[in-house]
């Protein structure tokens, strides 16, 4: 059961008086008018925050251009090969982590202003860094879970590349809008378990058929969320690849940064691959080092 999103109202900018572009969402699928010929950067507004804070997620299309998914895909497969000893892709999952930090033409994505600035205008200055995942995807579908159950205070995100169209019924993936805020979140933990009939014994739907909202993505588009939102995969094809960077909005409370400490069951707060620990990029800096300062300031928390 598709959400049909109404009109979503983006504002960009360029070098003439700021103009206006229209996203229309009708079941699921993203269209858009005037359809862009080249990569665009679209300026997060008022609006747009709104729309993400409320329904934990959004969906920006065309900001890479063919030519640099190419360079980006090319890449990515480069390690995945690597990763296998040459050996091709056998159709079971490959996932690497730290995987962007593998690779300076990745880390070149990842501070750019149509990640980075995104970010920024998204969770605020001063945001954290939390890795990345390489993933070439076997499995058909992920049941519907939250990243983290159990965890309202958490302030993880996460950020996904796809770099093979993906629709609704080939792996895209789907959200049910505001489950990442209460009462929805704390509503949906019984499906959490991830087994075959968790949906169809508390809602007597198949996990098919909850409501959802399809991002639907094209090469070259983004895909943003709260990871404590409730989201699915179905219908996937085995060979799907996308990059995920997480990142981590700026912790300020005691219950937000003992969240971060449990991520991934690591009782502690995550420590940067060396290659984002010894950059000197700001941009990197700026993610990495209050990590190293929230490692000095909880030891012994744990």
């Amino acid at each position: 059961m598709k959400i049909s999103a109404n009109l979503f109202r983006v504002s960009k900018l360029d070098d003439s008086p700021a103009r206006e572009y229209y996203i229309r969402c009708r079941g699921g699928s993203f269209l858009r008018s005037p359809r862009l010929r080249g990569p665009e950067l679209v300026m997060i507004g008022p609006e747009q925050k709104s729309y993400f804070e409320t329904f934990g997620f959004i969906h920006i299309p065309r900001q890479f251009s063919g030519d640099e998914m190419e360079t980006l895909s090319s890449e990515a497969d480069r390690l995945w090969r690597e990763d296998r000893g040459g050996v091709p892709f056998a159709g079971r999952t490959h996932n690497i982590q730290e995987f962007v930090e593998k690779s300076p033409v990745l880390t070149r994505f990842v501070v750019d202003d149509r990640i980075w600035g995104t970010v920024e205008d998204l969770l605020g200055s001063r945001f954290l860094w939390n890795g990345s995942e390489g993933n070439q995807t076997g499995h058909q579908e992920h049941r519907w879970h939250t990243d983290r159950p159990g965890e309202p205070h958490a302030t993880t995100y996460s950020f996904h590349l796809y770099l093979d169209l993906v629709r609704a019924d080939t792996g895209c993936l789907r959200v049910i809008p505001g489950s990442h805020r209460p009462p929805m979140y704390n509503a949906l933990s019984s499906i959490n378990a991830q087994k075959a009939d968790s949906t169809l014994t508390t809602y007597g739907l198949d996990g098919t058929a909850m409501p959802y909202h399809a991002l639907e993505s094209d090469p070259g588009d983004v895909v943003f969320f709260n990871q404590k939102i409730y989201h699915g995969v179905y219908g996937g094809r085995a060979g799907r690849r996308f990059i995920k960077l997480r990142f981590v909005k700026r912790p300020r409370s005691s219950e937000q940064i003992a969240s971060l400490m449990r991520y991934n069951r690591r009782n502690r707060i995550y420590r940067a691959d060396d290659a984002f620990l010894n950059s000197e990029h700001p941009r990197i800096r700026a993610m990495v080092d209050p990590l190293l300062e929230l490692e000095e300031h909880t030891r012994g928390w744990i």
